[in-house]
């Protein structure tokens, strides 16, 4: 009985080494395929990295793994036309650098899009009517409500439109879906589903809310008024003094007609830079460069973000509220009235492809430290290991 308990302790352990190597490998090759898609936007094919400058370049990341991609600076070079050996490899991101910053055990449960106000407090979180928590519904105090005193028509009423989301486990705007209220007042998705818990549980099953449809200030909905336009804020918590800084900002727009923001829809994202305006081009999915959408200047001679000093004053206020996660990402609008709303926060897969591309090194003036600092510990334990905590 002692020999088979070995034996299976054994494959045991063999088993997650494997997992956690083929994890590890599989992500890599992930992240250069996304890669590829958007030097697919890159017309001259003559903007190649010399032998010097790639060898520099493995030279300043190797201390964090041996598998270095060269696509990630060579794109950054071809959209930016300069070469930076900070551009960070997107494997070596997710594999070492985001994993060495947050404690994923404990900071993927300040995702939960179910307690978002909870966690953070309401008052710059849209109205959320009811949620269910694993199969069991609360109400905004906290409050568990039984299904059968739930009044969906009672709760929306007056409502033109509500959010519906799927509320762990979904990142890149994956299980939301709007509800209109059509000419017979009656709420309906795109595809003509009525709003009903029963419509809902068998779409989700459990881990979903019911949140309010929100109105965007005129400044962001001239941008596309049929989606939510969003910022991303990614915020970082130096490994040297502890205090919060924004890393970098950018801005969803979704396409015309869509009611979601996200690129994979046909948006783009548009980079702001540190004194608040936006950079030169944004990009789609495939690496199109747009330097101005149609009835505007161009990005590069438009005026300062509208509330962007207090779009980052809130995230970063909130990010001190999360002390297990150095490198965080928030999802924020401002609504018609001007008030800053706390959409959604990120402590894991923060999205970084294409960033880069447009604004340059994620980490700036903090490479270095960043860099020292996932050095050490991979110290301690391996990347292989790192990856999959």
């Amino acid at each position: 009985m002692e020999i088979k308990q070995q034996l299976f302790g054994l494959m045991a352990a063999l088993g997650r080494k494997v997992y956690r190597i083929a994890g590890y490998h599989y992500l890599a090759e992930e992240n250069e395929v996304l890669a590829r898609q958007f030097s697919l936007g890159i017309k001259d094919q003559e903007c190649l990295l010399t032998r010097q400058q790639l060898k520099a370049y493995q030279q300043r990341w190797k201390v964090l793994g041996k598998d270095i991609r060269n696509i990630h600076v060579n794109n950054a070079y071809c959209f930016r036309g300069v070469f930076d050996i900070d551009i960070v490899p997107s494997n070596i991101y997710y594999s070492a650098i985001e994993p060495a910053l947050n404690n994923r055990t404990f900071g993927i449960s300040y995702e939960d899009k179910a307690r978002i106000d909870w966690i953070n407090g309401e008052t710059n979180v849209p109205h959320i009517f009811v949620r269910n928590i694993n199969g069991v519904y609360y109400d905004a105090s906290q409050k568990e409500v039984f299904r059968s005193n739930i009044d969906l028509n009672d709760l929306v009423k007056n409502k033109k439109a509500v959010v519906v989301k799927k509320t762990i486990e979904s990142h890149g705007g994956k299980g939301v879906i709007i509800f209109d209220r059509d000419m017979e007042g009656i709420l309906r998705n795109a595809e003509g589903d009525i709003l009903t818990l029963d419509y809902l549980e068998k779409l989700y099953e459990q881990d979903f809310l019911i949140q309010e449809f929100v109105e965007q200030h005129p400044f962001y909905n001239q941008f596309n008024p049929s989606s939510l336009n969003t910022f991303r804020v990614v915020t970082y918590r130096s490994v040297l003094d502890n205090k919060i800084h924004v890393l970098y900002t950018f801005l969803r727009v979704g396409a015309p007609g869509s009611r979601i923001d996200n690129v994979s829809k046909g948006g783009l994202f548009l980079c702001l830079k540190e004194d608040g305006c936006f950079v030169d081009f944004g990009l789609r999915k495939g690496g199109e460069k747009v330097f101005k959408l149609d009835g505007f200047p161009p990005f590069a001679e438009m005026d300062r973000v509208y509330m962007i000093d207090e779009v980052w004053q809130l995230a970063k206020e909130i990010a001190a509220r999360h002390v297990y996660s150095r490198l965080l990402a928030f999802d924020m609008t401002v609504d018609k009235n001007g008030k800053i709303l706390h959409i959604e926060t990120n402590t894991s897969d923060i999205g970084m492809e294409g960033i880069q591309y447009t604004i340059g090194p994620i980490f700036r003036r903090f490479t270095n430290e960043v860099i020292n600092y996932c050095q050490e510990k991979l110290k301690k334990v391996s990347l292989y290991k790192l990856h999959a905590s």
